[in-house]
């Protein structure tokens, strides 16, 4: 009798997947993301130089969001507020090192009941699955760590070839499910490598597009790197092509920040909001090529990227997101886009208050194309207006304060919401930190501690 109700469970449980199947769009997913990626230095971003003619065709076959932003320029995460909709605050990776909270969910864990094969290849340390807890809902997490960094002393991350090379392979032996795959790409992270088939001529750019200080010497660089990474993106696409998965799958390409060249006098990313480091590419191809060949410029969000995928599969977004499905009509616009950036990255002493010392760094606000900035300690306030100064040049807010009143009573409010959470979650944050001697050194090698 026993043996008999779980097998009717069983038929039960089938029964109502295949029902919720029928309501649902259940298409296959893949996201592919760039490492340190700024939105304009693709030439389907407007950049002059051709680095990107994969990724050209790409946005041609779908949605261009033209003022996508990350909520924090870091690696660990940025990604994790793709994967969760959450900011670093509330999943609790509020730098490189520092794991999600172990009751965080990510986006393959609501795929799962609807027969989602998923899988995750990876190429940057700090992704790695005990530095930040992004592993734990996918069915399979490759670490992809194959090639020499930092004049080949360490070995720390996966180059675009070999990634590539194991997705495709992981494509052929699972094409015929339903699948959610997640390819991660480390170029063009720092230190940036000139390759010789993907050589360009800086001097076809606007040199006077950037501001003063830029290293032109880096851009030639980073160019070269987005340009091999787009070889190898082709290389993926064509096969997903082959495969007959292309027309009716979901694909989604992004990064999880930007990069500076001397903006501001910075240089890298991690501990500055300004545009160079936070403005990301969004490229969204539907099922189908749906709405194919356009774009949209108002501003978008990484956190976007979990309740905008679960909506184009008509599936229930979980209320504690808080992204927008960017394609759905009856969501009303954001009042504001939220930005955070912390102290360092990571800490060398792992004792018990490692994962407790994090101070906030930086805060701003978007609204329209008008933004904040408070610093910690200083208490600076700056105020630029985006569209017309898009690599904030001119702090208008010591011009004229009263006319940010209203802006920076949103962002105080935000801020003092931020610092109560962080106390409030503290007591999940009491075990001593896994970080390895050899995580530290890893991290290290990309300037993420200090």
């Amino acid at each position: 009798m026993r043996k008999i109700n779980k097998i009717l469970l069983f038929l039960f449980v089938v029964f109502c997947n295949n029902i919720f199947a029928d309501k649902a769009n259940l298409k296959n997913v893949i996201i592919i993301s760039v490492d340190t990626l700024r939105a304009d230095h693709l030439s389907c971003y407007g950049y002059p130089i051709k680095t990107s003619p994969a990724i050209d065709d790409l946005s041609r076959d779908g949605v261009r969001f033209s003022r996508c932003f990350t909520i924090t320029p870091l690696t660990s995460p940025g990604f994790a507020t793709m994967l969760t909709s959450l900011p670093p605050y509330k999943h609790g990776s509020k730098r490189n090192g520092l794991p999600i909270f172990k009751h965080i969910r990510t986006l393959p864990h609501f795929l799962k009941k609807y027969n989602y094969c998923s899988s995750a290849f990876i190429s940057n340390w700090p992704l790695r699955e005990n530095l930040s807890g992004l592993h734990q809902d996918f069915d399979s997490y490759y670490e992809v760590f194959n090639k020499k960094r930092w004049f080949g002393l360490l070995n720390s991350e996966g180059n675009a070839k070999e990634v590539t090379k194991r997705a495709i392979k992981w494509l052929e032996d699972h094409h015929k499910k339903r699948i959610f795959l997640w390819v991660h790409l480390s170029e063009p992270h720092a230190p940036y490598v000139s390759h010789k088939k993907f050589d360009f001529d800086i001097k076809k750019i606007d040199l006077s597009y950037y501001p003063p200080r830029t290293r032109f010497s880096k851009i030639k660089k980073y160019d070269s790197e987005i340009a091999f990474t787009d070889f190898y993106i082709g290389k993926l696409i064509e096969k997903i092509k082959e495969l007959g998965l292309y027309h009716d799958s979901l694909i989604v390409f992004n990064s999880d920040h930007g990069e500076s060249f001397g903006e501001h006098n910075y240089f890298k990313h991690g501990r500055k909001l300004y545009n160079s480091c936070l403005h990301v590419p969004l490229i969204i191809k539907l099922p189908g090529n749906c709405l194919k060949n356009s774009t949209r410029d108002e501003n978008a969000s990484i956190l976007d990227l979990s309740p905008t995928i679960l909506s184009i599969l008509k599936l229930q977004i979980p209320e504690h997101m808080e992204g927008l499905a960017l394609f759905d009509k009856r969501v009303k616009l954001r009042e504001a886009i939220y930005f955070e950036a912390y102290r360092g990255a990571v800490i060398t002493e792992r004792s018990k208050k490692f994962h407790l010392n994090v101070h906030p760094r930086k805060f701003a606000i978007l609204q329209g194309s008008t933004k904040l900035i408070y610093t910690y300690g200083t208490k600076r306030i700056e105020a630029y207006r985006i569209k017309k100064d898009w690599f904030e040049l001119r702090d208008l807010y010591k011009e004229n304060p009263k006319e940010y009143y209203n802006l920076k009573i949103l962002l105080m409010k935000h801020i003092k919401k931020v610092e109560k959470y962080i106390q409030h979650s503290k007591r999940y944050l009491k075990k001593r930190s896994s970080l390895s001697k050899e995580d530290i050194e890893k991290l290290k090698t990309l300037g993420y501690i200090h």
